[in-house]
């Protein structure tokens, strides 16, 4: 037996060698043949690209050049810059790969003063103070395609990381589609402005800001009269609340939409700008923007309801008179909605603050639909409808909170309604139609509905999201919402392609640590109203201390013993409330600091041990059955001699 033990010795250090080389070989061949190869193992899939992306990068024709700039100086600020720097650059790696060479990406760090930095400058990129003595630091990206057309993204905030793909996805492809998406507008919204309205100060019937923007980057044509066509190149039709439709019309808009069109339908219960527009008694508009498009709604499996939404929770505080005298009260139908109510995990509203909205509707999704409704804007559950007679002519604040009675639920004030559809007219096309667009008529869309549609289209209206303000002279519009920034961005994604549309936000890349902020929570409420209980008794000490300072330098007169003995226990008094204010400030912290403690001592200590310990577990079995082996081998010799 002793003689066998060296051979076993020599060929358990063999295989330990051979392991080794197994491991490297492996690895080596692994980073040549697998170089392609992902594993994401990661909740949200931060960095799998999605098919929208993928089919982006396929159909680019003509090479796209990409100038990544990350200053390393950044690094010093610690990992926050560095971790999102390393994921930019292994998507734009991804990007190089996926396009078969079509996307070039350069990498720079532009040192200061450098050839690198000007380039930076000049392309638009934002520079980050450092330091003190003027020193910028820069972490962005800019694009050019053969034609020489540009895109820049001068900042790429790591807190919007959960948005990378999109923003690197949307700016390649408006590099590989240079022109001006086409925009069509079909409706009765004043957003061309008219004549000043003698009832209200602010529109004097000039352009709506939300227009000016629509031009700067969109080719936006008005469908005036009745349109039976909508020309092939509209991308995006925009419905901004057409009060009254004929059928030839409706079916124009149908085809639109069956052969690929996306659509912005600004659809509202009671648009007050054209209630008021000339009438100061609100006197009923002819026609209702929810019955002229209530059969191509229907169509798209959603509807409207009738009834305005008043909510509790997000109205507006607005000056009306109550019992005969002024006051300040909500008004349920003009809502003031957060962040709370708005979808965080779409592009369109994801970095939106606040959205004012007046005398909306509710949508809903139809029973029979074969749409989906995917909630851009809710309200809270403290809503009731309201007819829009309460808020013609002369509505009553007072009133309507008087007479509320929520129902509990909340309601979808817009939303994005996506899915395969069938025309609105499956018997073929009504009397009076085009007869060009007759003769292709479809029955079913050939690709599925994009709509974003909002039951509201006072919001965009100038006063209600913006006011006007006086400033060294001159008049300045002052955004105090973001209703703008929610028209652009709906256009900005539906005129992308279709594999834009359908990317979202891929969640948070730094994700917060829930339970250290909900100890963090409960020390505020258990520590915070001490600490201002002392910190107002410093204050009160310090104050008492400097009165008789004071007196003492007023009067000229030298401070008694007793005085300076009273201004010495203030002192003392002042040092022990420090203390015991520092002690707090501890606390408050004290929970979360044992916690990071725990946390690291299982990373460092507890985890190796288990490791040890599950070793020497397994080493004690192996040698209790090695000694059960020898005792059974040496038996049988017995036996046998």
């Amino acid at each position: 037996m002793a003689s066998r033990s060296p051979g076993r010795g020599r060929l358990t250090l063999l295989a330990i060698g051979l392991a080794i080389v197994l491991f490297f070989a492996v690895n080596l061949l692994a980073g040549g043949l697998l170089k392609a190869s992902r594993l994401d193992l990661t909740e949200d899939k931060l960095f799998t690209l999605a098919d929208g992306t993928k089919e982006v990068l396929a159909s680019i024709e003509e090479p796209i050049d990409l100038r990544f700039y990350y200053s390393r100086h950044l690094d010093q600020l610690g990992p926050y810059f560095a971790m999102h720097a390393n994921r930019v650059d292994e998507l734009l790696a991804e990007y190089e790969r996926l396009s078969n060479g079509k996307v070039r990406v350069e990498r720079l760090d532009p040192e200061p003063f450098s050839p690198e930095e000007d380039l930076a400058v000049a392309e638009g990129l934002e520079g980050l103070p450092l330091r003190d003595d003027g020193t910028q630091v820069y972490f962005g990206l800019s694009g050019r395609n053969t034609t020489d057309d540009s895109e820049v993204l001068p900042y790429l905030a790591p807190e919007r990381g959960d948005f990378l793909e999109y923003d690197l996805t949307r700016m390649i492809y408006d590099l590989s589609q240079p022109e001006k998406p086409v925009v069509a507008v079909l409706g009765d919204l004043p957003l061309a402005g008219g004549q000043p309205n003698p009832f209200n100060r602010f529109d004097q019937g000039g352009p709506w800001l939300v227009l000016d923007a629509m031009f700067q980057f969109f080719d936006v044509r008005f469908l005036g009269g009745e349109p039976r066509q909508i020309d092939e190149d509209v991308g995006v039709l925009v419905l901004a609340q057409p009060q009254e439709l004929a059928d030839p019309t409706r079916y124009a808009i149908d085809q639109f939409v069956m052969r690929g069109g996306r659509v912005l339908a600004f659809v509202d219960p009671f648009s007050e700008v054209l209630a008021s527009s000339g009438n100061p008694m609100g006197a009923p508009a002819d026609g209702s923007a929810i019955e002229a498009l209530g059969p191509l709604l229907a169509a798209w499996g959603v509807a409207i309801e009738p009834q305005v939404v008043g909510d509790a929770r997000a109205a507006q505080r607005v000056s009306a008179r109550v019992n005969g005298r002024e006051a300040i009260v909500q008004y349920l139908p003009w809502l003031s909605l957060g962040e709370a109510h708005l979808a965080r995990d779409d592009v369109i509203t994801a970095d939106l603050d606040r959205i004012t909205l007046n005398s909306a509707g509710a949508i809903r999704r139809a029973e029979d639909a074969t749409t989906t409704l995917e909630p851009l804007i809710v309200s809270s559950p403290q809503v009731m409808a309201i007819d829009d007679e309460r808020l013609r002519g002369m509505p009553d604040p007072a009133g309507l909170i008087a007479d509320f009675a929520p129902s509990g639920e909340p309601v979808t004030l817009a939303a994005r309604v996506a899915g395969p559809v069938g025309s609105a007219f499956p018997d073929g096309p009504p009397e009076g139609a085009d007869e060009a667009l007759a003769e292709e008529h479809r029955s079913e869309a050939k690709t599925p509905l994009n709509l974003i549609l909002i039951a509201d289209a006072d919001f965009l209206a100038d006063n209600a999201w913006v006011r006007q303000q006086s400033l060294l002279g001159r008049e300045i519009l002052v955004p105090l919402a973001n209703n703008g920034d929610l028209a652009l961005n709906a256009l900005e994604n539906l005129s992308g392609s279709r594999a834009l549309i359908g990317l979202r936000g891929r969640g948070l890349s730094l994700r917060p640590f829930e339970v250290v902020e909900a100890m963090t929570q409960d020390a505020e409420l258990r520590f915070r109203a001490k600490e201002q209980e002392l910190l107002g008794r410093i204050a009160e000490t310090q104050d008492k201390i400097a009165a008789l300072q004071q007196q003492e330098q007023s009067s000229g007169v030298i401070l008694t013993a007793e005085q300076q003995a009273e201004i010495d226990d203030f002192r003392a008094e002042m040092i022990a409330l420090r203390q015991e204010l520092r002690g707090v400030q501890r606390s408050l912290r004290q929970d979360v600091e044992s916690l990071a403690r725990n946390v690291k001592l299982i990373n460092i200590w507890t985890v190796p041990i288990l490791v040890a310990l599950f070793a020497i577990g397994l080493a004690a079995v192996r040698r209790i059955r090695a000694a059960r082996f020898a005792r059974a081998h040496g038996a049988d010799v017995s036996h046998a001699a």
